[in-house]
């Protein structure tokens, strides 16, 4: 079977700022920059995608049957959709990308074209810029008034579009919650939540939560419409209302939910905002502001200032706020104790708690830290890997004090030796130790499960190591290849690491077992990087 042809991205200029920047060719490419979405909304509106994502290869030809299109246009919009890295092609046909396929294709699961299609839908109220710096607000006013049918067909298709989105956001911070709450909340208040996609997914991921759906009256009647279906809305509770104003008074929540909200609003309004969810929260509840920032997104530094814009054309006074006035807001609010970190798309979170703490912004290593820590380690601490103690006398002690030297093949003499672990380690910047306890087989799936979580969260190097003699099988020799490679791992004694040194590091007591009762730790290390 041949293989899919590998695609050459074409990406959209380079928009870092560069005042040394000399040429003319990044002010051409600016200026031409919406080609490529125009690429992607024709394609959209065609259905295409949905053409390509039956799961086999299409021929051109075929394609142009099946369509009747012009054949000249439609080779040479396939040949940009190649370009842009969106439809591969092979011997057998035309086939999507994964990314075209996972988000692209007409009732998908994922499915973004009404998301995407909405941002079409809004691009020439950026054709008002000049005139909202030059007049202000006003230009921002509707020149006639809209009919009544057709300002909710506008709401509904917004509320639509904007909870493809939601959907997917709240599934990347999904699994940082789990580990920066407490505890699961018993109530939640997604304020301003459009159709719930926040609700529903946390609803789901935790099912003895309930959730309080606030917005507009029409937004509310929007998500009604949209899902219809009463098993959508089991355990949350929809109320159409307006946010600036007293409201929900006899309720309190666990967790308030202010995703993309803020943004819509100016200073004082915002503040109000946070205010009243402060006056809302249940004793140790937490207000957690999903939002894009104005500067600081590692991924999108510039998606902040340009959205900053596009609320500007499009709200009455929505801005984007920076980190640092989003945190003095809570703080006015009186939410004191504060973490924020950077979801991996474009967007951040802030958890704010009204309880005396600190201001702490939590990096993609540190959230790693308390993932691998969840799947159920007594123990889990950040160690350089050059700081990994590994001493001869190790894997000496390992010759003359363990019965299993040279029967198990993840133990010395066909373990790394000293030379090869230090080589081992110095290729690695970051590793996470861990502590656990028996049953050892136990032990080692967690270690595994670990290493899987790293490899997953795009650290391809993750190399695990674990405790004591291998546990996989019952009988182990060097005259058989190993039958469980891919989960096998040689201990760190195995491999000349001074385990009572590492604990020590990490400010964990790790003392010999002394009776048969006493209680016994393992010592397991992921390298990370």
């Amino acid at each position: 079977m041949s293989a899919v042809t590998e695609p050459k991205y074409i990406t959209p200029p380079g928009l870092e700022p560069d005042p040394a920047r000399g040429d003319f060719q990044f002010l051409e490419d600016l200026a031409t920059a919406h080609w490529y979405s125009e690429v992607l909304f024709a394609s959209l509106e065609l259905d295409l995608f949905s053409l390509l994502g039956h799961g086999q290869a299409l021929a051109r030809q075929d394609l142009i049957q099946q369509t009747g299109w012009d054949p000249d246009a439609l080779d040479r919009l396939l040949e940009a959709l190649k370009a842009l890295g969106l439809v591969l092609e092979n011997e057998y046909g035309l086939t999507n990308s994964p990314l075209a396929q996972r988000f692209l294709v007409k009732d998908g699961e994922r499915f973004l074209g009404d998301f995407l299609a909405y941002r079409r839908y809004i691009a020439p109220s950026w054709r008002k810029l000049p005139d909202r710096v030059r007049l202000g607000r006003e230009a921002n006013r509707r020149r006639e008034e809209e009919a009544g049918d057709d300002y909710q067909k506008r709401v509904a298709a917004y509320v639509k579009a904007l909870d493809a989105q939601a959907g997917l956001k709240v599934r990347e911070a999904l699994s940082h919650l789990e580990h920066l709450l407490p505890a699961p909340p018993a109530k939640i208040l997604d304020l301003g939540g459009g159709a719930g996609a926040w609700s529903r997914a946390l609803t789901r991921h935790w099912p003895d939560t309930e959730a309080v759906l606030f917005d507009l009256p029409e937004v509310i009647a929007a998500a009604g419409e949209i899902y219809p279906d009463p098993a959508h809305w089991q355990g949350i509770e929809r109320i159409g209302g307006d946010c600036l104003r007293p409201c929900l008074a006899s309720q309190s929540f666990d967790l308030i939910i202010l995703s993309n909200l803020l943004h819509a609003y100016g200073r004082q309004e915002a503040l109000a905002i946070l205010r009243q969810a402060r006056g809302w929260l249940a004793p140790g509840g937490g207000v957690l502001i999903h939002d894009y920032l104005l500067e600081g997104h590692p991924a999108s530094p510039l998606k902040g200032r340009l959205y900053d814009l596009h609320m500007l054309l499009n709200t009455y006074n929505g801005r984007i706020f920076g980190l640092d006035e989003l945190q003095d807001l809570a703080r006015e609010a009186g939410l004191y104790s504060q973490r924020s970190l950077h979801l991996p798309s474009d967007s951040s979170l802030l958890l704010a708690w009204a309880k005396p703490g600190q201001t702490e912004h939590l990096d993609e290593f540190q959230l790693l830290l308390g993932r691998v820590k969840a799947l159920g380690f007594a123990q889990a601490a950040p160690i350089s890997p050059n700081q990994i103690p590994v001493k001869p006398w190790v894997r000496q002690k390992c010759a003359t004090g363990c019965a299993r030297y040279g029967r198990s093949l993840q133990c010395p003499p066909h373990s790394p030796d000293e030379a090869r672990m230090q080589a081992i380690l110095s290729s690695y910047e970051r590793a996470i130790l861990l502590q656990g306890e028996p049953p050892g087989k136990e032990f080692h799936q967690k270690l595994l499960a670990a290493e899987r979580l790293c490899f997953l969260a795009g650290h391809h190097k993750a190399l695990a190591f674990g405790a004591g003699p291998c546990t996989l099988c019952d009988q182990c020799g060097p005259n058989r290849p190993c039958l469980q490679p891919d989960k096998a791992r040689p201990a760190l004694e195995a491999c000349g690491v001074d385990v009572y040194a590492c604990a020590e590091q990490a400010g964990w007591s790790l003392e010999p077992v002394q009776t048969r009762d006493g209680y016994v730790k393992y010592l397991g290390l992921v390298l990370v990087d």
